[in-house]
């Protein structure tokens, strides 16, 4: 639901700069809109792009609830950038999982 509000933000904002005749930025301005706008959800909902992020916050936002079942709960607090540098073997379960294809929404 929310990944849909986004669209719909971004999709208007993107038509009123084409309305007006000035587009947002150079990536939009050289392809089709929703191209631009699937990019800007993919950086969004990136581990390594949201380092100071909370664990579960980022699970809320970005991943599917099964990541859950296999996650290291005591990690479920700390932020990205910290379970990246860890170098506990739960913290790079944990990073592991953030990155896996098979748990994004």
């Amino acid at each position: 639901m929310r990944k849909l509000a986004i669209r719909c933000v971004l999709a208007a904002l993107m038509a009123g700069g084409v309305l007006t005749g000035s587009p947002l930025d150079a990536e939009a301005a050289s392809g089709p809109a929703h191209l631009a706008t699937e990019r800007h959800l993919d950086d969004a909902c990136a581990a390594n792009e949201s380092l100071g992020e909370i664990a579960t916050n980022f699970i809320s936002r970005c991943r599917r609830g099964s990541i859950r079942q296999v996650f290291p709960g005591q990690h479920y607090g700390d932020t990205l950038g910290y379970l990246k540098g860890c170098r506990e073997s739960s913290c790079n379960t944990a990073w592991k999982l953030l990155n896996d294809n098979r748990f994004k929404k």
